[in-house]
């Protein structure tokens, strides 16, 4: 057959391309981009190839990508993704990559290593821990709160970090953290509440704390899915965001009850 006849380098290159463009989908589904942002990027840069099919498939929890041609066999992967860490930073860095390589600025193989990089680079977990307690504080000062409750409010973003060091080592289902740390919050928020010589808005204090939790960029992503089309990614996301915010407030209602009855009184 004719495909036989394609030197075996030139087939490893097509493997080659598609793990490239695989990764660079990865890395930016990981990172929180867009559903149909990522099934471009894979598409555009497996459309280098000259196939006559190039066939990508994304959801929320996967991907799933094809090259067919009567010059070689068919290639086609599908990989699952797990945990997600939003990273802005790191959907830009693939785009750029993407864009040099499909105006033909680096090689395959430049991009390839490029891309290992960027899904080797993290933030500092200190820095994540900071930005988590900063985000509690300042937001509560961004939705009317005074400085008491901003620094209570930096006290509880302690929870969330404690959490994420105890979901780092065991890895305990997403819907029960969230609602143990917001249970905590709410019952701490009530205790702060009871210190003598201190008057703090309670509603200001718990909704900054919070804040770092709440599904914004799931909730987004589900609009701008829909938008585009993608209405089976738009529903997960969707369904991804109920499932953090439900978490939240059952958290958050059964902390106030449970704190009612400890320290008594109505909030």
């Amino acid at each position: 057959e004719e495909n036989r006849n394609i030197p075996e380098k030139e087939k490893m290159d097509y493997q080659l391309l598609m793990d490239t463009a695989v990764l660079a989908g990865e890395i930016m589904l990981v990172a929180g981009a867009e559903t149909y942002r990522v099934e471009d990027t894979i598409y555009r840069m497996l459309k280098t190839s000259g196939f006559e099919r190039c066939d990508v498939f994304v959801v929320a929890t996967g991907i799933m990508a094809t090259l067919a041609d009567w010059r070689v066999d068919t290639i086609s992967i599908t990989r699952r993704v797990g945990e997600k860490s939003t990273n802005l930073g790191n959907i830009s860095d693939v785009n750029e990559i993407s864009r040099k390589y499909c105006g033909g600025e680096i090689t395959l193989k430049q991009a390839f290593h490029n891309l290992k990089r960027i899904q080797s680079k993290r933030y500092p977990i200190w820095l994540n821990y900071v930005c988590m307690i900063l985000t509690a504080a300042f937001f509560t000062l961004l939705l009317g709160g005074g400085w008491a409750e901003s620094c209570f409010a930096s006290v509880n973003g302690l929870f969330i970090v404690f959490s994420q060091m105890i979901n780092r080592k065991f890895k305990i289902n997403g819907f029960v953290l969230n609602m143990a740390v917001s249970f905590l919050m709410s019952f701490t928020c009530q205790g702060f509440a009871k210190l003598p010589g201190i008057t703090l808005d309670m509603e200001l204090l718990i909704a900054g704390s919070i804040m770092a939790l709440l599904p914004g960029v799931a909730i987004t992503n589900a609009i701008r899915d829909t938008l585009q089309g993608d209405y089976m990614s738009g529903a997960a996301r969707v369904i991804e965001a109920f499932v953090i915010a439900a978490s939240l407030g059952v958290g958050v209602g059964a902390g106030l009850s449970f704190g009612g009855f400890v320290f008594g009184g109505e909030f």
